[in-house]
């Protein structure tokens, strides 16, 4: 009995869905609790804004709030409990690949923000 061989386009129909299947990561679930991207991406801009704002006070200044008095003021505005934050900042951290996708929006957000300020100047 002689076996038909594949037709050629078949075969690399066939090629091409393993190689993408077999190569691909698959889907991180985020847990619930967790914050979602969308969620966590305003959070650390403000975080990062004020993180730049208490670094530019000096010693000499009478009112210098450090990130322990602002992280709860900047989690509240978020309508954030801090053990949510903390349980996403090391799911995130446990997971680099997306927090690097975050990061990038975060720079994208903290870059706009920049360019309306140097506009208004």
């Amino acid at each position: 009995m002689k076996i038909k061989s594949l037709h050629p386009v078949c075969f690399l129909i066939a090629l091409s869905l393993s190689a993408t299947f077999s190569c691909s990561k698959p889907k991180i679930i985020i847990p619930s609790g967790i914050l979602t991207e969308k969620e966590m991406i305003p959070v650390l801009v403000d975080i990062h804004i004020a993180q730049s704002a208490s670094s530019i006070y000096t010693q000499q200044d009478s009112i210098k709030y450090g990130m322990n008095e602002m992280l709860p003021y900047i989690l509240s505005i978020h309508h954030i409990e801090k053990s949510r934050y903390d349980s996403s900042l090391s799911f995130y951290t446990q997971h680099p690949e997306l927090m690097q996708k975050m990061y990038d929006e975060v720079i994208n957000e903290l870059s706009k923000k920049q360019s309306e300020v140097s506009s208004k100047k």
